[in-house]
């Protein structure tokens, strides 16, 4: 999952923009779109995950159902010909992506709520989530590293070798967790109708809370993602850096997530949430001084100090709302975690459509920065503002709804008691 979106984030922007010769606010415009399209699709499928179970399970099914729109979807995005690809097909072929990604991100999450019921457990098991997460960045991530050290330097050589990555290890990793992995039934599925399910959503303020702090934090972190490469390439000089570095920048997260979960143990969730995104935006702030062309030490040190955040937000955003569907299920008698995992997909997709799309269009309307060309100082100066502010900004944004967050470990632990005095009855 994470091999594929990766690239979809970082290289796909680029390479239909600058490799397959669509402007930048096209492109910008239509991955917004795309995302924007999930607000629909996200609801609807967390309604039916919720609702509809098989013999299987509440999930195990959803995720099959996915692989097929995921295969042909990633057949037709990272690997066109240039003949065929306009605005239409790009925007046809991301959302149908999205799709796939939707039923199979919020089927898997959600199950991952139910595997675990514990406040630290629930930590562990999305840290571990996470690891694995970067893990396949990092490595889809090496294989345009690797194309570039051997000479294979063309953007739709490296895009295809993703997309043949996600193409075959997609089944070879799926099958086993749907053999493997237990997806119990739920006591009775959901009955709540449609309107009942938006009344109690909607006068959830906590969940409001999350909501608002994962749109903020996948804002600023698209931000960084869909302009890292430029930045590495045209502002730093350093084309030949820019893969490798970023592959690293992972590294960093990969190796920074046990420290976070640690501090999230000792602290709780929300404190440590708020430490690594102000560090986050602290980092970027302070690149736009120190930025310099052809600088390798300022481009290697700012992406590992920076990549130590990185894997922090979207471990504990994801806890903390596993959290928050045990106070819904006291409240509601139902458990719902498919809908609020949708609702939390749809903020992250939707903050970093915005973020791509706004991006964008401030380089090309704002600073005249043209990709895949010579571009004045002026441009490359508003390149590296958009980057930094954009990212910070995100960043600092999403403390904001955490300050005085209620839902800590004590307060978790005494809901989990509530519902276990529950279960008899059930």
């Amino acid at each position: 999952m994470a091999a594929m979106g990766m690239p979809v984030a970082v290289y796909l922007p680029r390479f239909y923009s600058e490799g397959m010769g669509l402007s930048l606010v096209i492109v910008g415009t239509i991955f917004t779109l795309a995302r924007i399209s999930d607000v629909i699709t996200d609801p609807i499928m967390g309604y039916a995950i919720d609702r509809f179970q098989t013999r299987w399970g509440r999930r195990k099914h959803w995720i099959a159902l996915s692989l097929p729109i995921l295969l042909i979807s990633v057949w037709m995005v990272f690997m066109p010909t240039k003949e065929s690809v306009s605005a239409g097909y790009l925007l046809f072929w991301l959302i149908a992506l999205y799709i796939g990604y939707t039923m199979l991100a919020i089927a898997h999450q959600s199950w991952g709520a139910e595997l675990s019921q514990s406040y630290d457990d629930r930590s562990r098991l999305f840290g571990w989530r996470e690891v694995f997460v970067i893990a396949g960045m990092t490595i889809v991530l090496a294989i345009p590293a690797a194309l570039e050290l051997s000479g294979y330097s063309h953007q739709q050589d490296k895009v295809a070798s993703m997309g043949w990555f996600c193409l075959i290890l997609f089944p070879i990793l799926a099958i086993p967790t749907l053999l493997v992995v237990p997806d119990s039934e739920a006591i009775s599925p959901t009955q709540l109708a449609i309107k009942q399910q938006f009344y109690l959503i909607i006068n959830n303020r906590l969940m409001w809370r999350l909501l608002a702090a994962d749109f903020a934090s996948g804002f600023g972190t698209a931000v960084s993602g869909a302009l890292y490469i430029f930045v590495a390439s045209t502002y730093f000089r350093l084309p030949e850096h820019a893969s490798i570095a970023l592959l690293f920048y992972f590294m960093a997260s990969f190796l920074a997530m046990p420290m976070w979960l640690k501090l999230a143990y000792k602290i709780g969730k929300d404190v440590a949430l708020k430490i690594a995104l102000l560090y986050g935006a602290a980092v970027n702030l302070l690149l736009l001084p120190l930025a310099e062309a052809g600088s390798i030490f300022i481009l290697w040190g700012f992406t590992l100090i920076y990549g130590i955040a990185f894997g922090a937000a979207p471990t504990l955003l994801r806890s903390m709302m596993a959290d928050l569907t045990d106070q819904d299920e006291l409240h509601s008698g139902e458990k719902r975690s498919g809908m609020f995992f949708a609702l939390l997909t749809t903020t992250n997709k939707l903050g970093a459509a915005i973020a791509v799309g706004t991006s964008f269009a401030i380089l090309e309307l704002v600073f005249n920065f043209i990709p895949g060309q010579k571009n004045p100082q002026s441009a490359l100066d508003g390149l590296l503002l958009t980057y930094t502010v954009g990212t910070a900004l995100g960043l600092s944004l999403a403390v904001i709804p955490l300050i005085r967050y209620p839902l800590n470990k004590q307060a978790h632990q005494v809901i989990r008691s509530q519902l276990d005095l529950r279960q008899p009855s059930n």
